[in-house]
């Protein structure tokens, strides 16, 4: 029977630039975000935010207000429809709605010149930016839904960055160009806008998408009854309910945050109101430029199996610039801490949405990305309805976003310790140990388990493995969920990594391996229910990869343990000779684990190390052919 085997989430898969569906999902996600941008430039010129006295907080808030309006109803309708109808064509039909939307409101729009409409014409404004907002609604929560049917799931974290990340790009080039076509004509600008949905919204149509699936249920369920489904499935799972609760308190914070780019421009750094428009989108789009960024590097990070603290941290390092850029009084400085808030808040969302997409069942999903999108942008509704209501706004903004900073940070602090403190390891400080150890093997190495589903959760356990680097110990650990007890030579448990030996407890023995108390404490180890590692070989194969014998003691051990024992194979760490250097140079190692079993105490110790030999030879031999056939 073959030791390999190798579910289809473990998979390496097609590369996303491979993927039409993927592509055909982002252009068109992007030219969304530049549609976007123009409609808020031309709002922001016939609102007059550059008049002379004109409250710009209010003005932005009350764009954001009546933008994010409609979520709080159609949100969960849109993720009803998510799960009840074809979402590629849903996405179609939002962006077609759109293009209809704007070239029916270009009627309405100034002719010529960009300037502000009278007052009490500002509803009409308002409508525009409900009825685009209202085809958002659906389409977000739809679009969460379809990413995990055109990737698989290893692959969500990088694929959520690049549409964030082509997103902005789109954004940044309409808060550049959108400025001086709406200083021509805001027609224009409806007209480029309308025509951009129009266009790309039918590259939906084309996508191919794996099939859903759905539950079964003994009853249909009615419209009002899925919907409630949806709420009770999102409060009854912690880690989705914690990620929502998240997600609106980022939310309000991110709309403080651009309601008061306006007010930091007029009173910290000195910009003249007929300036505003041209200098705060310069702001915005520094924002917008950091979640770029962050999109490409939290695509080329890949830890989505390490989401939950690094969200924390990244939210963390959010809050703290935040705070700087609300102290801030250079323009240009200003410029570089609206980029590093951008950067690390978008690194936030990114980790945090790929969290609810891998978590929530597919038959649900679209309901909870509207329970999602109901909750988040009702906190961006309320947080803008009273900047908008408020008297002199902008004279309250910087306080307000100190407040929201120092708010982000407990939470952060709080949640950080929270995940970092978790693990398999018996003490608070060798998990936080542990959660770096597994993101440095994830990012330098990219390390690629296998098997792991497999690996016994109780129970005494060895793993057994060929010994390729000083790295192997970490790459293994990283995969497990228990701690294991490491075997190694006493000559090699460096002082200076006391702290270390502390945490992990390792099994000292002598380098020839002849002392009895070494089985003694091994066995008792193994009665103990526990796990360890050993590499049997005795040394590190270093740059000559070729399995050496086994001596008869890891068949003694396998015997009188009643352990199971899993064969391990090491694959792709740096092949150089010197140890330090193993950690110094970068990966894309493997680490399989073969199926368990138990010694047969019928054979000799030295026929039960020889069979170990054999099955890790057969994982190798196997990893091979997978290799060949591109299935790892």
């Amino acid at each position: 029977m073959s030791q390999l085997q190798v579910p289809p989430e473990e998979r390496r898969s097609t590369p996303l630039w491979r993927n039409l569906s993927f592509t055909l999902m982002w252009t068109s996600t992007a030219a969304s975000g530049f549609g976007d941008r123009m409609i808020q430039l031309a709002a922001w010129s016939m609102l007059g935010i550059n008049l002379v006295g004109a409250q710009g907080s209010s003005i932005q808030a009350a764009i954001s207000f009546w933008f994010f309006l409609p979520y709080i109803v159609l949100s969960g309708i849109g993720g009803w429809l998510a799960d009840t109808l074809p979402r590629r064509f849903i996405l179609f039909g939002c962006d077609a709605a759109r293009a209809v939307i704007l070239l029916a409101a270009m009627l309405m729009a100034p002719t010529g010149a960009a300037g502000a409409i009278p007052a009490e014409y500002h509803w009409k404004v308002y409508l525009i930016i409900a009825a685009v907002g209202s085809m958002a609604a659906i389409f977000s929560p739809t679009r969460a839904a379809t990413i995990p049917q055109i990737v698989p799931t290893q692959q969500l974290q990088p694929a959520n960055a690049i549409v964030l990340g082509m997103a902005v790009i789109a954004s940044l080039i309409g808060l550049l160009i959108g400025g001086p076509v709406v200083a021509r004509s805001v027609k224009a600008a409806m007209l480029v806008g309308a025509v951009t949905f129009g266009i790309t919204g039918t590259f939906f149509l084309f996508m191919k998408l794996r099939p859903s699936r759905r539950a079964v249920q003994a009853e249909p369920l009615g419209q009002w009854q899925r919907m409630l489904e949806a709420v009770t499935y999102t409060w009854s799972h912690r880690r989705i309910r914690e990620l929502v609760g998240l997600n609106i308190l980022f939310w309000a914070g991110a709309n403080i945050l651009i309601a008061a780019v306006t007010a930091m421009c007029k009173q910290k750094l000195g910009i003249a109101p007929d300036e505003v428009i041209t200098k705060a989108p310069y702001m915005i789009a520094a924002i917008g430029a950091g979640m770029l960024c962050s999109s490409l590097w939290v695509a080329w990070i890949n830890t989505r199996r390490e989401s939950s603290w690094f969200a924390m941290f990244c939210l963390l390092l959010t809050a703290v610039f935040m705070a700087v850029l609300a102290a801030n009084r250079s323009y240009n400085i200003g410029l570089v801490l609206s980029f590093a808030v951008g950067f690390f808040g978008n690194a936030a969302m990114i980790v945090t949405t790929t969290l609810i997409q891998s978590i929530a069942a597919d038959f649900i999903r679209g309901r909870v990305f509207g329970v999602r999108e109901l909750l988040s942008t009702g906190s961006a509704v309320v947080v803008n309805f009273f900047i908008w209501r408020t008297p002199d706004a902008d004279t309250v903004m910087i306080p307000a976003l100190m407040v929201t900073a120092a708010v982000l940070a407990l939470v952060a602090l709080r949640g950080l310790w929270a995940e970092m403190t978790r693990g398999p390891m018996p003490s608070r400080v060798a998990n936080v140990f542990y959660h770096f150890v597994r993101a440095y093997a994830l990012v330098w190495h990219r390390v690629h388990w296998i098997g792991r589903a497999q690996l016994p959760m109780s129970g005494p356990v060895i793993l057994a493995a060929n010994h390729t680097t000083g790295l192997d110990p970490f790459l293994m650990q990283t995969g497990c969920t228990r701690m294991v007890r490491w075997v190694m030579i006493g000559s090699y448990k460096f002082p200076l990594l006391k702290p270390m030996w502390d945490a992990i407890k390792p099994i000292t023995v002598n380098q020839d391996g002849k002392d009895l108390s070494n089985l003694r404490q091994m066995l008792r180890v193994l009665g103990e229910d526990q796990v360890i590692g050993i590499f049997p070989e005795g040394g590190l194969q270093r740059e000559l990869r070729q399995l050496q014998p086994f001596a008869a003691g890891i068949g003694l051990i396998a015997a009188r343990s009643g352990a199971y024992v899993v064969p391990v194979w090491i694959d792709g760490t740096p092949m150089v000779h010197s140890m330090w250097r193993h950690f110094l140079r970068p990966s894309r190692s493997t680490v399989v684990f073969g199926v368990p079993y138990k010694a047969d105490k019928t054979k000799s110790h030295q026929e039960l190390a020889d069979e170990l030999r054999g099955k890790m030879l057969s994982l190798a031999a196997e990893i091979d052919r997978a290799k060949a056939a591109r299935v790892v």
